[in-house]
């Protein structure tokens, strides 16, 4: 029951639980005059005694039940026919999440149901969705069983792990004129409608203008160039709390283990990843996802970042594996197999994160996850 049992919040920092208040600002012009109003609208349908992490969660299986179809319908090809009703049911429920996401917080305001685990959640289910409409949008992209795959999505993760950080340190959370919460959640959705509308061959098209680059994969270099445009403002505003030297330490685990993956990937003797894409998308998902709750999580107890987190031990063995094939002529351990057991090790790593910041926050707070916990005035 021990292992079961984990405490991620020390004695001494679970004090800071009952005076965290959330701070933070969407300057989006999408946001304040599209998508919120429609959300404030939706507000009056919702009944008073809904918890505001139900709307959370309604937000997450809007995104899991395509992620579902899509596996059973695709498996692990990333590229190939999709029907067009799937793709049609992913950009609606797509915009159904957007709508919960933008409830939540309205419900917990009109509930006075605010709370430390609220936004934990809030956040950590943001990353994971990440993951996995970042799964179905490569395959509606026809990008396939390749490094690029896992590129895309790590070219989104960056830029969010990063702003969790952001919070961490200023104790907000201010969102620019354009963001990714906004703007670039909607686009995911359009996306899928113009992947519906068009055809999965409209990906494949090749711009004569741009050096021949077939559509998907200018949008991939169209993704990294705004990262790396609009990523300096945000340690800019880090470094005003700490050096960015300091900000780098804590980002060495991020990267070392989304740099292990290209390794792997890259100088894998069988190719690992034509057969399981899907495994290599859910481990580097499923331990961002972790890592930006432990950001969260120390952000709202006012503790230290550790760091590393123990899942760095699996990249190590992957990257120890690696090696030994290109030295060997043939890896230690089968390079499949090895992908496939961490991967379901990184669900369940996470799956145990969740359930235990859960049981450690409402214990404390004595409050319950899925139910309202103030009487409402």
């Amino acid at each position: 029951m021990k292992y079961i049992n984990y405490d991620f919040i020390s004695s001494d920092h679970l004090k800071y639980l009952h005076t965290y208040r959330y701070k933070g600002s969407d300057l989006s012009l999408l946001y304040n005059y599209i998508l919120s109003p429609i959300a404030e609208y939706c507000l009056k349908f919702v009944p008073l005694n809904v918890a505001p992490n139900v709307l959370t969660l309604l937000g997450l299986i809007c995104v899991i039940i395509p992620h579902i179809v899509f596996y059973f319908i695709m498996g692990d090809t990333f590229n190939g026919f999709i029907p067009n009703w799937l793709l049609w049911l992913t950009a609606t429920l797509h915009m159904l999440y957007m709508n919960f996401d933008n409830l939540d917080g309205k419900q917990a305001r009109r509930t006075r149901n605010s709370s430390p685990l609220g936004m934990i959640l809030d956040h950590n289910f943001d990353s994971m969705i990440i993951l996995l409409q970042g799964t179905n949008l490569t395959t509606a992209m026809q990008i396939g069983n390749n490094i690029f795959a896992v590129v895309l999505y790590i070219i989104p993760s960056i830029p969010f792990y990063l702003i969790a950080h952001e919070e961490y340190y200023t104790h907000e959370m201010n969102l620019p004129i354009i963001n990714a919460a906004a703007e670039g959640t909607i686009s995911v959705a359009i996306f899928f409608a113009i992947t519906a509308y068009f055809g999965c061959d409209w990906w494949l098209i090749k711009l004569p203008t741009f050096y021949e680059l077939q559509i998907n994969h200018f949008v991939l270099v169209a993704f990294a160039s705004s990262v790396i445009i609009t990523m300096p403002s945000v340690i800019f505003k880090i470094s005003k709390f700490t050096s960015v030297s300091s900000l780098f330490k804590q980002l060495r685990y991020f990267l070392f283990c989304n740099a292990v993956i290209l390794y792997n990937i890259y100088f894998s003797k069988t190719n690992v990843i034509e057969q399981h894409v899907r495994a290599y998308m859910y481990t580097v998902g499923f331990t961002m996802s972790k890592s930006v709750g432990i950001v969260a999580l120390n952000h709202v107890c006012n503790a230290p970042l550790p760091a590393y987190l123990n899942s760095i031990y699996f990249f190590i063995l992957l990257l120890i594996n690696t090696i030994s094939g290109q030295i060997l002529g043939q890896s230690i351990l089968n390079e499949g197999i090895l992908i496939q057991l961490i991967a379901l090790l990184s669900i369940f790593i996470h799956i145990h994160f969740l359930y235990n910041i859960g049981r450690q926050i409402s214990n404390e707070l004595n409050i319950k996850i899925f139910e309202i916990n103030k009487p409402i005035k």
